[in-house]
């Protein structure tokens, strides 16, 4: 046991910096290798942190040897000299005396002795302590998974639902299972999850879903299934047993285990469009609405939180093709199984190791960490201002000046002036040519991170005094702004360097590069501070740290941004305050990234109140208050509206509402041959509003779906553009039956800063039967029939047509692109007969090719809301 213990504390070592690496590596090659490598990677390290077996090469490598602490032998020998009790041998022969009472002084001692001897036996033989630890870490994750299981036995029942076990089943037989899991429905759920090592189950925590969503999020439970994710979920369970007192391992399974969800999406969205990855995206968005993710041991759940979220949805959004990384991960595998090879045990008395964790200079890792934590928000604050100053460096000659600090808060830009003491050597002036020069590369240093550190600081100001001057005599003043700042960054924000710790740190190490690395005489100092914007761009490039001046690769699309914005609010509202002013959920980070978010906020919200999908609650609060200030409206923090009366009183503002696109027999004059004649695109007008004008049958169809569509119309805020590709008519007398894909497509109008516009929010491709009799002269609906879901699609359809097999094959095999193009000709029609010569923006989410955009863009104004 005590060798196995010397095993696991070298590995647990040893694991740090593989673990540090391993992370860093995933971070800047992440985006081009994908996550199924990282996933690999994980794999292998928890399997090798798994297995307590020493490897070895032949030989003694001396200069690979780890020395660890030698902490069982000094202890021992202490224990041998003192001889305690236990450790003394007897001899039970020789006669003992009767035992005597103690006293009670007495009594105190030899308690304190057994105190002390315990204590030094569990240092003596510390891998009982361990073997405790592991057990009480195992026995506190077992009770944890036994009470939910006996949860999940208690609360489940089988699930009812014909249609999600038909799609059940039909995943079963894609995704080649070939033992199918149990599937149960568990409301106490927050979220569906698969759960089990030998007898894995499904659950589900709601049947309440629409078809495309279940199937996805169905899909993604049997990809965890499928790739046994549970086993390694133990494994990384057992990982952490081992090394529970390592902090790196735990954050590493974390790490491993976020990886596992990112390349399962990857699997589920493999072939996906943008419509799917957006249908799968809200589908996650909507599990993590209904209730709060739980940390569940040895179970998948469907959901996370706001970092997880962002992270999935950037890379279910991103559609660029990723190198396999084979090479990557036998170099990462070789890293941790032959890196273990070389590890080896020394005892030694000199135990401490310094790491030295120099950014650069006087720029330590700790002083990084230090300057991180101190950053703020607004300038006024004048201790934390302080505290950034004392924790910058400063260079031999230069200190404090007994004038301090001098803060400009009343107008912009804001900043601060310090003032300093200086004296003229090696690290503070040069000479060229005769001439004298003050070496300021501290100060722009110092300039660049507090800018970087304080938000709404645009100033950077020194005075400093000649120590051998007279008081107040100030011989060089030096300032540093935000301007001066594109120099060196272009129009990249410096307040993009703080997003987080890692960012910041290669941010200082980037710019101390930039500034001493080849920098060694004064001659190059000079051209140094005489290089042009481009040169200076470029040297700092090669001197980047990491991949942190890189123009963000965030998915940027108004889609994505869109999903995010709802997110962040329903965040902001889930808060758990004690208050009941909704002003109190303000004051947080999260609101701060809503309003940043802009536009694409405001047209989430927009829309949602053009639906009338946004109550008078909590949430709705929050996105009332969003929408104004990224309007600029003045708010009374103290009184306001609720989101219906704001809305109301929003829209007064303008009379512009978005028409119907209804169609009976007043509209055969709106939309007449004349639009066709200027705006018609070709093929798809065959079946166009325009063309029903001509032919009685079809303007019974489009009268049909006119009655059919615009009762969902919101009180003119959203229309429904539909369109009915025509796969056949039947004719009997007075009974007509009309075979047609019907494409619809609904869209909200909302108000920008950019003035109105529309956009696209959903739709649907049914192939349907259309029953007429004629009466009075006039075709009448009498009955609608439409293909149903899933596996039954093809026999609907082939009811429906009664034995037709031609005619069914077109309608089961409709051509999507004709559909399409049929909706947007409908979508011409009515823009330029319903607004003229107004140029109103349309945003739409559906996939459409380059070509078919361009061809539409002639007419009107169209933008994808996702980027190709």
């Amino acid at each position: 046991m005590e060798k196995i213990f010397q095993t696991i504390w070298e590995m647990s070592l040893f694991a740090v910096p593989v673990i540090l690496i391993l992370a860093i590596c995933s971070n800047l090659l992440g985006k081009r290798y994908g996550a199924r490598w990282r996933y690999l990677v994980w794999l292998v390290v928890a399997i090798r942190l798994c297995v307590p077996i020493q490897l070895s090469l032949p030989g003694r490598m001396e200069i690979m040897q780890v020395q660890v602490p030698s902490v069982q032998s000094s202890t021992r020998e202490v224990l041998a000299q003192r001889t305690p009790d236990y450790f003394v041998q007897r001899d039970t022969a020789e006669p003992t005396e009767p035992a005597t009472p103690i006293a009670p002084a007495e009594q105190t001692q030899e308690e304190s002795a057994e105190k002390r001897d315990a204590f030094d036996f569990l240092l003596a033989y510390p891998y009982v302590l361990w073997l405790g630890g592991v057990l009480g870490f195992l026995a506190w994750q077992g009770w944890k998974y036994y009470d939910f299981r006996r949860m999940l036995k208690r609360n489940r029942r089988k699930i009812m639902d014909a249609s999600v076990l038909d799609t059940y089943y039909t995943l079963c037989r894609e995704t080649g299972m070939e033992k199918r899991p149990a599937i149960y429905f568990c409301e106490a759920l927050p979220s569906p999850l698969c759960v089990g090592l030998f007898r894995t189950a499904v659950y589900l925590n709601s049947e309440e879903r629409e078809p495309a969503e279940m199937r996805l999020i169905l899909k993604h439970e049997l990809t965890h299934c499928k790739r046994k994710d549970l086993w390694f979920k133990g494994l990384l369970l057992w990982a952490r047993a081992l090394h529970f007192f390592n902090p790196f391992v735990h954050w590493m399974a974390h790490l491993a285990e976020k990886d596992m969800e990112l390349s399962c999406d990857l699997v589920v969205m493999a072939d996906c469009g943008m419509a799917e990855r957006e249908a799968y995206s809200m589908a996650i968005l909507q599990t993590v609405r209904e209730a709060k993710s739980k940390n569940m041991q040895m179970s998948t759940a469907f959901s996370g939180g706001k970092e997880e979220l962002k992270m999935r949805f950037e890379n279910i959004f991103d559609m660029t093709q990723k190198k396999r990384g084979i090479a990557l991960f036998l170099a990462a595998a070789l890293v941790v199984c032959g890196g273990t090879a070389f590890v080896g045990c020394a005892e030694s008395e000199t135990t401490e190791k310094t790491l030295s964790g120099t950014v650069y200079g006087d720029y330590t890792e700790e002083t990084v960490h230090e300057l991180y934590g101190a950053k703020l928000q607004y300038i006024g604050d004048h201790i934390g201002v302080g505290k950034i100053l004392g924790l910058l460096p400063l260079p031999e000659g230069v200190t404090n000046d007994s004038e301090g600090i001098e803060l400009y808060t009343d107008k912009e830009p804001y900043g601060v002036r310090r003032h300093l003491q200086w004296q003229s050597n090696e690290e503070t002036a040069y000479t060229v040519g005769g001439e004298s020069y003050t070496d300021d590369r501290w100060m722009q240093i110092q300039g660049m991170i507090f800018l970087v550190l304080v938000e709404n600081a645009g100033d950077y100001n020194l005075s400093l005094h000649h120590a051998d001057a007279a008081d107040g005599q100030v011989v060089t003043s030096f300032s540093f702004n935000r301007e001066q700042a594109k120099k060196y960054f272009g129009e990249q924000d410096l307040r993009d360097f703080a997003s987080d710790e890692g960012t910041f740190r290669n941010f200082v190490l980037t710019i101390n590069r930039y500034f001493y690395e080849g920098i060694s005489t004064p001659e190059q100092i000079l051209a140094l501070s005489q290089m042009d914007a481009a040169a200076a761009q470029e040297r700092m490039q090669e001197m980047a740290s990491g991949d942190f001046l890189e123009e963000t690769k965030e998915d940027q699309s108004l889609s994505y941004q869109m999903i995010l914005a709802d997110s962040l609010a329903s965040e902001i509202a889930a808060q758990k305050l004690t208050s009941s002013n909704y002003a109190d959920y303000l004051k947080c980070t999260q609101y701060d990234e809503l309003v940043k978010l802009g536009e694409p906020a405001l047209r989430a919200f927009l829309s949602e109140f053009a639906e009338g999908s946004i109550r008078d609650d909590l949430e709705g609060y929050i996105k009332t208050s969003a929408c104004q200030d990224i309007l600029g409206e003045h708010r009374d923090k103290d009184v306001l509206p609720t989101p219906t009366e704001w809305y109301r009183n929003y829209t007064a503002t303008d009379s512009t509402y978005c028409a119907f696109f209804t169609y009976g027999d007043t509209d055969t004059t709106l939309y007449t041959e004349d639009l066709a004649k200027k705006y018609s695109m070709g093929g798809a007008d065959q079946y166009s509003v325009v063309a029903a004008g001509k032919d009685e049958r079809l303007r019974a169809v489009y009268t049909a779906l006119s009655d059919r569509f615009n009762k969902y119309s919101n009180a003119g805020y959203t229309t429904t553009i539909y369109a009915p590709l025509i796969e056949g008519i039947k004719e009997n007398g007075n009974r007509m039956q009309v075979f047609a894909v019907i494409f619809d497509s609904s869209y909200t109008m909302s108000r920008t800063k950019k003035g109105y516009a529309l956009f696209e929010r959903g739709g649907s491709v049914v192939p349907s039967r259309l029953d007429f009799e004629k009466r009075n002269g006039k075709w009448i609906l009498t009955d609608w029939t439409q293909a149903e879901d899933g596996s039954y699609y093809a026999d609907s359809i082939k009811k429906m047509c009664d034995g037709d097999n031609a005619l069914a094959k077109k309608m089961i095999s409709y051509d999507s692109d004709a559909c399409q193009m049929l909706l947007w000709q409908n979508m011409i029609y009515y823009m330029k007969a319903n607004y003229g010569g107004v140029e109103l923006p349309i945003y739409f989410d559906s996939y459409m090719e380059e070509k078919n955009i361009k061809k539409i863009s002639k007419f009107i104004d169209i933008t994808p809301t996702y980027d190709e």
